[in-house]
């Protein structure tokens, strides 16, 4: 985890009140620390206005800081007798609306000031919607299935001498001897993902409503795979059998390498965003050979768009337990809100397209999403498991 995610998490920690004494001691050190000065401020700054009629300036910042230090130092029964005399910022109330908009590992989050609508929920119980979480089906080569988010540890199945486990939360394929092949596929519903382990040790991680098909064990000339949705693959080495992914009519060859797939079909494009190696992809008539750093578009309608990128954070934003958006549209935001809470999206007329910058924790209950993105002028409702959006 980068260590300012962790001055995020850590400072989430301390609002919520389930901060240990150790992460209390490291924040500690953290707060005074300038490279994590434009952070907090950020989350001042970007917050003030929703709390207190205040302007934040670098002197009511430090103050602050230092208020906030002496809260962190004191017991709880001293906390209790300054509460009432603590009125800087009402800091309680301030970093409570800055969990929800940003300390949350946020990052920040980029829009207009005007004041948001509250996220209308209807009035169940049981409509709080939860962020996606670890889980998948595995269909075994006989056509029966594991759900995955509700077996133990332990081996699953052994299929030709080729051994199924559950390890720590990932599904792991062990090849034995004289092993022969057959056809298994990992499905994550939308609301899931996971990992996995293919025979010949090549890592995936299988990103929400998506499925790869794939050998239990590879034949003595090639590695191939398919996929749908999105995956990311660290592709174990071997020369001798280079490695196939197949997204619809689209190919990405390997040797050993560390890239990323977007391909869902509801998508206009299929994304190919290679970290480490090289990596032949395109269809039959036409491959790109594509270098660290860089990322191939390939449209549906056809053509291949090669382009460099400066920092993988969209891309990789899924993996690492973020959405991270880059200049994107409401309906690329909404896509992936549906793919990960389990939500089917309605639209209502009058709605405007917008545009979207910065980073959210996957980790957060959908209509705390939603209050963040309502900062930008688009409103919801949540009925049940459907996501109304309103202009």
């Amino acid at each position: 985890m980068y260590q300012k995610e962790v001055f995020k998490e850590l400072m989430y920690q301390f609002v919520s009140g389930e901060i240990s004494p150790e992460g209390k001691a490291q924040l500690l050190k953290m707060i005074d620390d300038p490279q994590y000065a434009d952070d907090l401020d950020f989350i001042l700054r970007e917050n003030y206005d929703r709390i207190e009629p205040i302007k934040a300036n670098p002197e009511s910042t430090q103050q602050f800081i230092q208020s906030l230090r002496g809260k962190m130092n004191s017991t709880e029964e001293e906390e209790e007798e300054e509460e009432a005399d603590f009125t800087l910022f009402n800091w309680r109330r301030l970093l409570v609306a800055a969990s929800v908009v940003l300390v949350m590992g946020l990052g920040y989050f980029t829009y207009n000031h005007s004041k948001p609508s509250p996220v209308i929920v209807s009035n169940e119980k049981n409509n709080v919607i939860m962020p996606g979480r670890s889980g998948a089906i595995l269909t075994l080569g006989d056509g029966s299935q594991i759900v995955l988010d509700s077996v133990a540890n332990g081996v699953l199945a052994n299929q030709n001498n080729t051994a199924v486990s559950k390890k720590d939360g990932e599904l792991v394929y062990t090849e034995g001897s004289n092993a022969h092949s057959v056809i298994n596929k990992m499905t994550t519903p939308r609301g899931r993902q996971y990992k996995l382990e293919l025979s010949d040790g090549t890592k995936v991680w299988l990103n929400a409503s998506s499925s790869i098909s794939f050998p239990t064990s590879f034949s003595d000339d090639e590695r191939r795979v398919t996929i749908i949705g999105e995956a990311y693959f660290e592709v174990a080495k071997d020369k001798s059998k280079p490695f196939t992914v197949t997204v619809n009519d689209i190919e990405v060859k390997v040797l050993g390498t560390h890239f990323n797939i977007n391909g869902y079909n509801d998508e206009a494009k299929i994304n190919t965003t290679l970290m480490e190696g090289s990596v032949l992809v395109g269809r039959k008539d036409k491959k790109v050979l594509l270098k660290p750093g860089q990322q191939a578009e390939i449209k549906n309608t056809g053509g291949v768009k090669v382009k460099d990128l400066e920092n993988f954070d969209a891309v990789l934003a899924w993996k690492k337990g973020m959405f991270h958006f880059e200049n994107a549209s409401l309906e690329t935001v909404l896509r992936q809100l549906s793919r990960w809470y389990d939500v089917d999206v309605v639209i209502d007329k009058g709605v405007v397209s917008r545009n979207f910058e910065g980073e959210i924790n996957r980790d957060l209950e959908l209509s705390q999403v939603l209050k963040i993105l309502e900062g930008n002028n688009v409103h919801f409702k949540i009925e049940g498991k459907v996501l109304r959006v309103m202009p």
